[in-house]
Formats: structure tokens, C-alpha cells, sequence
């Protein structure tokens, strides 16, 4: 049912040529630069297109443009929507009283997207009177996140939620885990071995940094209404 890529073995070239999107690779105004975390390793993904294979006969792979996910059993894929566009904004994951909800973006050659728009999200949830701790994980610098929330019958309440960024070959991938994994880390669960098994398709486009890279819905998929996931 849905649509398979190929690598394309031409990409890298491409990207060769590809000029300089200019005075956005540059730090943001305030930006502590010496507090930077150390980069997180993609030794065991999620990978660029030009690092994986794969196979045009594996129906376990769904391509959705700028994300091919490895299915597995257990794990559901929606392609949020926005309500009045049409146009899709994301690809979720769910499994185990968890989702996980993915994005990717243009970014920089020289990396480094993720240190630059953390404190850009800590600010935000602050602003909206949640709390948020940085932290260290398997996945590098990420961020634990408590916003209040308004229960239907009115009550007071919290979601916790993980974000994490992976900076990749001009892209970042963001992963928004909510649920049981909103809270707590479980690098063996279906999920976060799913986040790694990503694969990235920049592709050869010039685009500004920070520009998401466009979801598509594969034909035959069903749409689903657009999740509250970010703060």
C-alpha cells in the first residue's frame, strides 16, 4: 500500500553543488554557544538516505517523502493532517501506550540545528508556565517537558513529553515521545528502536534551515486528525 525508495545514488553529488543558504547557518542572538553538548553519534541511526539500501521489495518500509519508517509488529503510522490544508504535517508512531511523533527539518551543512533551537523550545514551554529539564540520554541532549494541561470535564493536569533532536547531513530529525515514553526512557522499546531505524531523504532542494521537509501522504493511507503534541 505504500510507496518505497530507492537510494539515490546521484543525491550525493547533488548535494555537492547545492549553494550556501547563508546568515541562518549563523548562531541565534544570545546563544550560549560554549554550553553546547557534544553531537549526538548516528553510529546506530537514524540515517541520512545516502547511508541505507533500501530494498525495493521490503514492504515493511513506508515512504512518506521526508521519512522512509521501518514497520515492525506492533507499531501503527499516522500522517497527521492539518484540517484546513490538507497538507501533512508529520509522521506519529504508536506502541505500548506510547507515541512518538516525527519531523524533520533543512539544516545547516555544518550541523548544530538542535543546540541552537532548544533554548528556543525551553523558552516557550517556560512562557506557557511548564517546566522543562535538559538532560543526557541514549539519544544525545534532550529535553523533558511538563505542560499544563485541561482535562474535558475541566480538571487540572500535566503532560510530560521528550523531546529529542538528531542532527543529520543538512537535517535535523525531531522526535516528540508522549505517553508511557513522555516521561521515561526505554532505549528496547518499539518505539525508540523505531526512531532509530529512521531514514532521513533530505534530497538535493535548496532550502532554508529550520524549513520542514515536506510529508506525504501515501495513496491508500488514512488520515488522522492533527495530534496536540508540542508545547
Amino acid at each position: 500500500m505504500f510507496g518505497r525508495r530507492k537510494k539515490d545514488h546521484d543525491e550525493t553529488a547533488a548535494e555537492a553543488t547545492e549553494p550556501e543558504t547563508g546568515a541562518a547557518d549563523a548562531p541565534q542572538a544570545g546563544e550560549d554557544q560554549g554550553s553546547a553538548a557534544a553531537p549526538y553519534d548516528r553510529s546506530q541511526g537514524p540515517w541520512d538516505a545516502s547511508e541505507r539500501e533500501i530494498p525495493e521489495d521490503d514492504p515493511t518500509f513506508v515512504d512518506v517523502g521526508a521519512l522512509i519508517v521501518h514497520g515492525r509488529v506492533g507499531l501503527d503510522l499516522q500522517i497527521p493532517t492539518d484540517p484546513e490544508t490538507g497538507v501533512a504535517t508529520s509522521v506519529v508512531a504508536l506502541a505500548e501506550e506510547s507515541a512518538v511523533e516525527l519531523r524533520a527539518f533543512a539544516a545547516p551543512r555544518g550541523g548544530g540545528l538542535w543546540a541552537e533551537i532548544r533554548p528556543e523550545i525551553i523558552a516557550e514551554v517556560e512562557r506557557v508556565g511548564g517546566k522543562v529539564d535538559e538532560v543526557d540520554s541514549t539519544f544525545g541532549r534532550e529535553l523533558r517537558v511538563e505542560v499544563p494541561v485541561q482535562a474535558p470535564d475541566g480538571r487540572q493536569g500535566v503532560q510530560a513529553s521528550r523531546i529529542i533532536g538528531v542532527d543529520g547531513p543538512r537535517w535535523l530529525l525531531r522526535a516528540t515521545f508522549m505517553g508511557k515514553l513522555g516521561s521515561s526512557s526505554d532505549p528496547d522499546s518499539v518505539l525508540e528502536q523505531a526512531v532509530r531505524d529512521v531514514v532521513v531523504v533530505r534530497g538535493s532542494t535548496p532550502m532554508p534551515p529550520r524549513e520542514q521537509i515536506p510529508v506525504v501522504v501515501p495513496a491508500g493511507a488514512v488520515r488522522a486528525e492533527q495530534p496536540t503534541t508540542e508545547a
